[in-house]
């Protein structure tokens, strides 16, 4: 029998027996048994109609979240932020740049809605947003652009920006066009492109040198998704609200209050009991195993890594001897540093340039831990213990050394495992603990250290040039490892200048061998960076490849806290709260 065939008697079977069934039951009880049959199917339709009647959340506008952070705002402005964090983080929300970074790093219109590149990267040309309001109602224009640029390029100016703007012209083409002319193709111009935009007719009447020091940066007016709506006298806290002129897509989060801590156990005490809806840490360990089920945890790789710093002009002969510091870094134990002070949380550094950014050299020489390699190495510069008391010397030369960091726990901890294994091999540290107040005024500004702990940020691009050229090393410069040395600078100016990424790279490949072979640092780890948000704040995402803890917030216009629940296929703008029909509002509920 064909399967055509099959089916005809199996459906006259199935009919038969439908006639059978029907039969059994009563007129009265046909009726209801039809009305039932009706109101199923009907139902059945409605829910195709609805989606099969699942729900689609869409956030609304409304709620607050509390950020905690560990120190104080000192300057909110753009061109002052740089050594400071908690000034980043809020001037983040702030201000606006030409452009900005996207979740993947790559560059995304800001302030300029398009950009064109001439003459092999010497020209570049910004065509604006129009109708772009400042927060105080003030239009912006191209003069905001060209009076911002002019306040890094003066020589009043005393940030770290104005090495990477000098013989830049930029000039106002009109309202909404401004033109950058560099003296030479730059790799890395449109990652200055960056900067936050300062508003002309709060500043402009002010002498560069009192920019920093304005009353205008304590209550800053920006361009950005928000605003501030105000700063406690005590400087406890500094809140935001959305700003609805925004030229962008105005957050749903209606109000964003930043709290300020002294250090990170009290930040991670406030998030344990529900005080601020976020924080960041390097460390689970802090929570002291504290129950976590009301907060989601998101882990980032940051560009950023921890550092011992050499002074190599500070006076200290020891330290001038290239052999003194590739010994040092043979002796550095970075698995047990990572172990012991991080939890296991990051990862070991060997080069200044990291894994993931442009010009990385994976087969960079590495120092890994060896005491014998490392003895071995002092002991053919002429390193000996001539007096039997357990240290080295070279001639009249003591291998001897001041450590210094900012005293808090990890740094302690990173000391104590360096200055007892380089005494291992015969160095005499001694430990010089910094209040976090002092830090940069009175070590880090006049380069007063031997060696120096620290973490070094290297924000939107992996350009080395202001963390590793000698004209970096006096304040306000990012260097910290105080040296000269003719091929690392020429290598870091000629990727400056090469006009391509390939020929860029190839410099790069030659400066970190230059800094491999010389050791101007001992890169210790690249740290992870923990962010710890409350379930009720949606929105938050892993997929964000951070290029500093600021950026976290880059996609904050997607974060909500309140919202509603709507059958799946229904529109309904996410600016107006309906409790009727098929709508269900839900608030899920924060401090503040």
């Amino acid at each position: 029998m064909g399967v055509l065939s099959r089916v005809q008697v199996l459906g006259t079977e199935l009919l038969g027996f439908g006639r059978q069934f029907w039969r059994r039951f009563s007129k009265a009880e046909r009726s209801t048994v039809a009305v039932l049959i009706v109101v199923i199917a009907v139902a059945g339709v409605w829910c195709l109609l609805l989606g099969g009647g699942e729900s689609r959340i869409q956030p609304v506008r409304g709620g607050s979240i509390i950020e905690g952070v560990v120190g104080q705002p000192q300057v909110l402005n753009p061109l002052y932020v740089q050594a400071n964090l908690v000034d980043r983080d809020i001037s983040r929300l702030i201000f606006s740049g030409l452009i900005k970074m996207g979740r993947g790093r790559e560059f995304l219109p800001d302030l300029a809605s398009s950009w064109e590149v001439f003459d092999q990267g010497k020209t570049y040309i910004f065509h604006l947003r129009e109708g772009i309001k400042w927060h105080d109602g003030g239009s912006f224009d191209a003069s905001d652009i060209v009076f911002t640029v002019g306040v890094v390029q003066s020589e009043a100016y005393p940030g770290v920006l104005k090495s990477s703007w000098q013989g830049i012209r930029v000039t106002a083409v009109n309202p909404t066009t401004v033109q950058f002319s560099l003296p030479s193709p730059s790799t890395f111009f449109l990652s200055q492109a960056t900067v936050g935009i300062l508003p002309a007719h709060l500043f402009a009447h002010l002498p560069v040198s009192e920019i920093g020091k304005s009353d205008n940066n304590s209550k800053p007016v920006g361009t950005g998704p928000f605003k501030v709506a105000s700063v406690l006298a005590s400087k406890d806290s500094v809140s935001l609200v959305a700003n609805p002129d925004y030229y962008g897509e105005v957050p749903f989060i209606e109000k964003v209050v930043f709290y300020f801590y002294d250090t990170e156990k009290a930040l991670l005490n406030a998030i344990k009991s529900g005080a601020v809806t976020g924080a960041g840490t390097s460390s689970l360990s802090g929570l002291g195993g504290a129950d976590l089920a009301n907060l989601k945890v998101y882990t980032y790789q940051l560009p950023q890594y921890k550092a011992v710093y050499v002074n190599q002009l500070g006076g200290n002969q020891a330290l001038a001897d290239k052999a003194v510091r590739q010994a040092l870094a043979l002796s550095t134990n970075k698995e047990k540093i990572i172990r012991d002070v991080t939890d296991g949380n990051a990862v070991p550094v060997d080069s200044p340039i990291l894994p993931g950014f442009w010009g990385h050299l994976p087969e960079i020489k590495k120092y890994s831990f060896d005491f014998i390699a490392a003895r071995d190495v002092l002991h053919k510069a002429g390193w000996k213990d001539a007096d039997g008391d357990g240290f080295l010397e070279k001639g009249n030369v003591r291998l001897s050394f001041s450590l210094s960091f900012k005293d808090d726990k990890a740094n302690r901890a990173i000391a104590e495992i360096l200055s007892s294994d380089w005494e291992a091999v015969g160095a005499e540290v001694t430990v010089v603990p910094i209040e976090p107040t002092e830090l940069f005024d009175r070590v880090i500004r006049p380069r007063d250290y031997d060696l120096l702990i620290f973490g070094q940020d290297l924000g939107t691009d992996s350009d080395p040039y202001v963390y590793w050229h000698s004209s970096q090393t006096t304040d306000p410069g990012l260097a910290l490892s105080v040296m000269y040395d003719k091929d690392i600078d020429n290598n870091l100016e000629m990727a400056r200048l090469a006009g391509n990424l390939s020929r860029a790279i190839s410099y790069y490949h030659r400066f970190q061998n230059a800094f491999a072979d010389l050791v101007p640092a001992i890169l210790l780890y690249q740290p992870n960076f923990i962010y710890l948000v409350d379930g009720k704040v949606k929105g938050v995402t892993q997929e964000i490849n951070l290029s500093t803890i600021t950026d976290r917030f880059i996609n904050i216009a997607d974060w909500y806290i309140k919202f509603r629940k709507t059958a799946s296929g229904e529109e309904a703008s996410p600016d107006i709260i309906d409790s009727g029909g098929t709508l269900e509002i839900e608030d899920s509920p924060t401090a503040g």
